[in-house]
């Protein structure tokens, strides 16, 4: 529904007298929902204010002829709402597609000023600003132009957080609160994919590495932390890279996401930052050799395996499954404090690799083993037996190591596990066939793959809904 123009001469004329004041052709009081605002100006221009609706701005257009020989487009689209999810997002659209590549913005988080350029684009909406009083993050939206280009500035609450994303006909900004733990700036020329971090989670502690020499970069802008859980932050410098080492009071998750020349980082329980969450048990360690046969040793494989090997995989860029290990090195851990690890990292999955033992050598196979009194069905609808079923068909289907089966059976980091569990025996290290598939590079490369693609598989086909 269209608002009724209200024509307020007194405060026109108020603020004239007042001088060196400009009258724009629109302002808009999003809290009164009336629009001051010259008649002459308001032929094709249709606004939507309706605030239940949640619509703050609403001009859109058809734009008049215009020299499409020195003009790309056209802007005619400035839209502004409230969403559901306590966002707010700003629509700027063209009437046809412009050179996307030529489209530029820029972000000044500390005075909270967002510009936008449109090169080569007609202003069909006309030159103003709009003033909004009872926006939660954006403050004004101004539009100017020269011969050639369309600039858009907005002014918005700095402590918020503002995502730009490209589109086939302009930009699509969304201002949300912000939720980050600490704000990094980001040194000139740095791209998110320089950044490598490492977790720590054993000593509570990650690690982002930012390729050059920055040390006095944060002496001028220091790193803010907001979040009570950090105990420290230190910057280093390791070579040609600089370190940021991040301490927190207990295990923590967290992620980062860029916003202009920052580098922000929410840190919180995993169960909040991560959407699937595996503990990977390599069984056996330290003193526990596990079996041996001919110089190798159990503890070894298993350790190889399932953490050297498949930490390539989880701990890729792309990877979709978050791993936790139960032990990162060759260090005695007891059967409860694995158990018990699953918990502590809110983990969806326990899986533990060992490997089998017989006295007589022609004993040769993979066994997949899941504990009756840990097999409750989740909300996700999984169980242990099932994933036990999944996990085995996979690693049967893909690697040249004969089936056991699945099998049931109490071991105790099984049963006293409070997510649904499996332990895969996967072969023989006695066995006259299995050891040297057990201990052939190649086949370990294999197996770790398969492990993780696997696991990866079974998050697809029971999400976890976070």
């Amino acid at each position: 529904m269209k608002p009724k123009f209200i024509i307020i001469l007194n405060l026109l004329l108020g603020a004239a007298l007042l001088g060196g004041v400009t009258l724009h052709p629109y302002t808009v009081s999003a809290e009164t929902a009336e629009i001051e605002t010259d008649s002459d100006d308001l032929e094709g221009v249709e606004y939507d204010n309706a605030d239940q609706n949640g619509v703050l701005l609403d001009i859109d257009i058809v734009p008049d002829e215009y020299d499409r020989k020195h003009y790309d487009a056209a802007l005619n689209t400035v839209y502004l709402e409230d969403t559901d999810d306590s966002q707010q997002v700003l629509s700027l659209y063209t009437d046809s597609s412009p050179d996307t590549d030529k489209l530029t913005w820029n972000a000044d988080e500390e005075k909270g000023i967002l510009t936008l350029v449109f090169p080569n684009t007609y202003n069909a909406v006309g030159e103003q600003i709009h003033a909004l009083t009872n926006s939660t993050y954006v403050k004004t939206i101004s539009v100017t132009s020269d011969s050639n280009n369309t600039t858009v500035t907005v002014t918005y609450q700095p402590e918020c957080m503002i995502s730009v994303e490209t589109e086939d006909v302009g930009f699509s900004i969304t201002f949300s609160k912000s939720s980050y733990s600490l704000r990094i700036r980001l040194p000139e020329g740095v791209t998110m994919e320089q950044i490598i971090d490492t977790d720590y989670y054993y000593n509570h502690k990650f690690v982002l590495q930012i390729p050059g020499m920055h040390k006095s970069l944060y002496d001028q802008y220091p790193i803010i932390r907001k979040n009570p859980v950090i105990t420290g932050v230190k910057v280093t410098q390791s070579g040609s890279n600089t370190k940021i080492t991040v301490s927190t009071s207990k295990l923590q998750g967290y992620k980062y996401t860029r916003q202009g020349d920052y580098l922000f980082v929410t840190i919180d329980r995993p169960r909040e930052i991560y959407k699937n969450i595996v503990v990977l048990d390599a069984g056996h360690g330290g003193k526990d050799f596990g079996a041996t046969n001919r110089g190798s040793k159990e503890k070894a494989i298993n350790f190889k395996i399932i953490y050297t090997l498949a930490r390539k995989y989880f701990d890729s860029p792309s990877s979709s499954v978050k791993a936790y290990w139960s032990r990162y090195n060759d260090k005695f851990i007891s059967l409860s404090e694995r158990a018990r690890f699953a918990a502590e990292v809110d983990a969806d999955l326990f899986v533990s690799l060992h490997m089998n033992s017989a006295s007589n050598r022609s004993a040769n196979g993979m066994e997949v083993y899941y504990a009756k009194s840990n097999n409750r069905v989740t909300d996700t609808g999984l169980s242990s037996q099932k994933l036990a079923r999944k996990m085995h068909d996979r690693l049967e289907n893909n690697l040249t190591i004969p089936s056991r089966g699945v099998k049931k059976a109490e071991f105790y980091v099984l049963r006293h596990n409070t997510v649904p569990s499996i332990l895969i025996e996967l072969g023989f290290i006695s066995g006259n066939r299995d050891y040297n598939k057990i201990t052939s590079p190649a086949y370990q490369k294999k197996t770790a793959q398969n492990i993780y693609e696997g696991i990866a598989d079974i998050f697809k086909a029971y999400p976890t809904g976070r």
